[in-house]
């Protein structure tokens, strides 16, 4: 009879252990929230810790790309599987590597910030098989060569002839050629200051990073078209910008494109390219010429050689890089040979 009473005493309080342990564990995921309540905690917190545009940029990713397939999932409820079809339904639907590899940056850093807070266990990002990642395709960038530029930029609409002649000859990115003040460019010097951007809404902005602030050659050409558009504008006081709008504001990115570039190219009968590939052009001209790496470098404002080198290594195997080190080696060591 003792017996029957321990072992049914023993039985209670595994039922009541067992009880106690679901209820806790209830308590504990419903704590856990979705991805999408998650997303505007996570956007929240890094705001002040990343550049604007970069908090925007992660939010429009996770709104087109994650969200619709994964957004009422609790995050505790996100296996490295679920990332898996994700990405292959991505996939299916078109998006290229590289689009799918940005979608699943924001996504990877929100796991894996919910990860530290003892929301999930592990990041299932982390978990895909090399195979199952999204995979980048590195492609020439379409450049435009000496006559190309010509024909372009004597194609472009007058108003916006010397912003197209800008992006070309400096290699600013958009966000720092839409940000110019006529503060910024040195004609003495011949150079242009890069100290600032703007966002995709016109606001004033840090640049990229450090190491884009920076000071860019000025061609006298060059140099002599900003003088020109400087002093026919109502808007040339140091604080003006250097590309505007009738009113004085600054140009807004959606339409520089539209307005300046597409025209040009059509005209000229030149094949589309995105406003970046001038800033790839520039680059080429650069390497064309004989610049060494680090220099283009620092010109680009990127963070270190190496990426100039992964972006633009096949530009250094060009016939023009190998005529111009048969001329240099000529003028200097051709006579003691």
């Amino acid at each position: 009879m003792q017996g029957e009473t321990l072992q049914l005493t023993t039985g209670v309080s595994t039922v009541v252990c067992c009880v106690g342990v679901t209820r806790a564990t209830a308590r504990a995921e419903s704590r856990v929230p979705t991805l999408a309540q998650y997303v505007a905690t996570w956007l929240d917190g890094i705001e002040g810790l990343v550049r604007r545009g970069t908090v925007e940029a992660y939010a429009r990713r996770l709104e087109r790309h994650v969200l619709p397939r994964l957004g009422d999932r609790r995050l505790d409820q996100i296996g490295v599987d679920d990332i898996a079809k994700l990405i292959a339904d991505l996939r299916r639907r078109g998006y290229a590597g590289s689009t799918i590899s940005c979608a699943l940056v924001p996504l990877s850093r929100l796991l894996g910030h919910a990860m530290r807070r003892g929301l999930i266990e592990v990041n299932p990002i982390r978990k895909l098989d090399r195979t199952e990642r999204p995979r980048i395709e590195r492609r020439e960038r379409p450049v435009l060569n000496r006559d190309e530029i010509g024909r372009l930029l004597e194609a472009a609409p007058a108003a916006h002839r010397t912003l197209l002649a800008t992006a070309i000859l400096s290699g600013l990115r958009q966000s720092e050629l839409l940000g110019l003040h006529w503060r910024d460019i040195n004609f003495a010097r011949e150079v242009i200051h890069v100290r600032g951007a703007l966002d995709r809404q016109r606001r004033e902005t840090p640049p990229k990073t450090p190491h884009a602030v920076r000071d860019v050659v000025l061609m006298p050409a060059l140099s002599q078209a900003l003088l020109e558009r400087r002093d026919g504008s109502q808007f040339r006081e140091l604080d003006d910008y250097v590309f505007t709008t009738r009113t004085g504001t600054p140009l807004h990115s959606s339409k520089v494109s539209p307005q300046a570039l597409r025209p040009a190219l059509k005209k000229a009968g030149l094949p589309p390219i995105r406003w970046h590939d001038l800033r790839h052009t520039f680059a080429s001209l650069l390497i064309a010429g004989g610049a060494n790496i680090t220099f283009v470098s620092r010109q680009l404002g990127h963070s270190s050689s190496q990426i100039t080198l992964q972006v633009y290594a096949h530009l250094l195997d060009r016939d023009e890089q190998e005529q111009h080190t048969r001329a240099m080696l000529e003028e200097m060591l051709g006579s003691v040979v």
